[in-house]
C-alpha cells in the first residue's frame, strides 16, 4: 500500500515537473514599438499586426527560438504548399510573392515593375528561368533593394516576368539572388522562416 502511494506521488511529481518545464520553454515574443518601447509577450496574438514582422522569438532557457541574431519572418501557405512571403521592394513597393529556392533569381510581375518605377538593365535579351511555378520569360532588371522583415539587400538581380500568368496571384517569385545571401530554417508549425546572414 505504502510503495503504491509512493508511486503515485512520483508520478504527480513528473506531470508537474514536466509541466514546468514546458512553461520555462514558453517562447516569447519581444518587438520595439514607434517610441522605442519594447514590449515582451508570451502570447504571439498579443503582438500588433504593424509589428508582426519585426517580432523575435526567444525561450527563456535557451536564450532563442533559433540560431542567435535570427530575422523571424511570418509567412503563408497556398492550398498547393507554396510559401508566400511579405516583401517591400525599393522601400515603398509591398509585394507577396513565392519563396523559390528552385529558381536562381528574383521575379517580378509587369505590374510591380511599373510601381518600381525602374528601367530595364540595358543589353540584355528575353530570359528564360525555370522555377516551380513553371518556366518564365523576361527581361533583366537590378532592383535597388528588397527587404525581407529586417533582412534586406541592395542591386538584386532580377528579372521581369513577360509571361505573367505563371504568376497568377503573386507578384513574383523571391529567389536565390536574394536569398543566397541567407542562411534558411523553415518553421512549418509557427508559419515561420528563420533568416540568419
Amino acid at each position: 500500500m505504502e510503495v503504491q502511494r509512493f508511486a503515485f506521488l512520483l508520478l504527480m511529481l513528473s506531470f508537474a515537473w514536466a509541466s514546468l518545464i514546458n512553461d520555462c520553454f514558453a517562447d516569447v515574443y519581444m518587438w520595439k514599438d514607434k517610441n522605442g518601447t519594447t514590449h515582451l509577450t508570451d502570447n504571439i496574438g498579443d503582438v500588433p499586426p504593424e509589428y508582426s514582422h519585426h517580432t523575435t522569438a526567444t525561450t527563456p532557457l535557451t536564450g532563442s527560438a533559433g540560431p542567435i541574431g535570427s530575422i523571424i519572418i511570418p509567412f503563408e501557405r497556398t492550398p498547393d504548399g507554396l510559401i508566400v512571403v511579405s516583401v517591400m521592394l525599393n522601400e515603398r513597393v509591398k509585394a507577396k510573392m513565392v519563396l523559390d529556392t528552385g529558381a536562381n533569381i528574383v521575379v517580378v510581375t509587369e505590374e510591380i515593375f511599373k510601381r518600381l518605377n525602374q528601367e530595364p538593365s540595358s543589353g540584355g535579351g528575353v530570359a528564360r528561368l525555370l522555377t516551380n511555378c513553371g518556366e518564365v520569360e523576361g527581361r533583366h532588371l537590378i532592383i535597388n533593394r528588397i527587404a525581407l522583415g529586417d533582412a534586406w539587400k541592395e542591386n538584386v538581380p532580377s528579372i521581369v516576368a513577360l509571361n505573367s500568368y505563371v504568376l497568377k496571384g503573386f507578384d513574383g517569385l523571391l529567389g536565390l539572388s536574394f536569398l543566397g545571401d541567407f542562411k534558411i530554417m523553415i518553421d512549418y508549425q509557427r508559419s515561420n522562416i528563420l533568416l540568419n546572414k
